[in-house]
């Protein structure tokens, strides 16, 4: 950066020298920071025929201390290419992940298998079972067949029985024909419906029946139910 002075704010003719000098100093935003100094411009007279520092330890402490560093950045070195190498085993796509996916894939197929064997197990299984249970099913129709045949043998032998006795009832009907007949047969023979009952359970039929005249010998007792069987 250069900053010309000039004498005048006035237009000055050509032939008036100009004044330049160097500002090394840089302006950064609000900030003025001293810059470098260019590099046409020699060394200062100051710094010139000056020897640099000379160092005041041992060469063979000097020797030593680079020996050291050396050894320090060799195993720093090997330290990192083992810790690389095991992140890249240890990663996705290296060679423990590989053998960790082979591995795992193998006891998939063996699994795989085993559920195939325990399947073609159950299958077996399952056919059998079915086979016994279409065995036991058929016993038990035919047992529900022949239950069923005997139940309806017993019920068409006890509607015959019902059939047959409802036509000796039905022999027995008063016939159109005997109507009259039957009517003055019954008011020639009057039925008398009531009956007494004593403590022992005797019947004595008829209104004027009376029971201190009926010999114990013709007394009727109450038919019980378990009688009928």
């Amino acid at each position: 950066m250069f900053l010309h002075l000039v004498s005048s704010m006035k237009l000055v003719p050509s032939s008036t020298a100009l004044l330049c000098q160097q500002v090394r100093f840089k302006k950064r935003g609000k900030w003025i920071v001293p810059h470098r100094k260019p590099r046409w411009i020699p060394m200062a007279r100051s710094k010139m025929f000056v020897d640099p520092p000379k160092s005041l330890v041992p060469k063979d402490e000097q020797e030593h201390i680079a020996e050291l560093q050396e050894q320090y950045m060799r195993r720093m070195k090997a330290l990192h290419m083992y810790l690389m190498e095991d992140d890249i085993k240890n990663s996705d796509t290296g060679e423990a992940a590989m053998i960790a996916a082979q591995k795992e894939e193998e006891e998939h197929q063996m699994m795989i298998k085993l559920n195939e064997d325990e399947n073609e197990h159950i299958a077996e299984q399952r056919v059998a079972r079915l086979k016994n249970e279409a065995a036991a099913r058929k016993v038990k129709i035919a047992k529900e067949l022949s239950d069923f045949e005997e139940s309806e043998t017993n019920r068409l032998a006890a509607v015959d029985e019902m059939v047959e006795k409802h036509k000796a009832e039905m022999e027995k009907r008063i016939r159109v024909e005997d109507l009259e007949k039957a009517i003055e047969t019954a008011l020639a023979n009057p039925v008398d419906f009531e009956f007494a009952i004593d403590k022992e359970g005797h019947i004595f039929r008829g209104r004027t029946t009376k029971c201190k005249k009926v010999e114990p010998e013709n007394y009727e007792k109450i038919p019980c139910a378990s009688d009928e069987y």
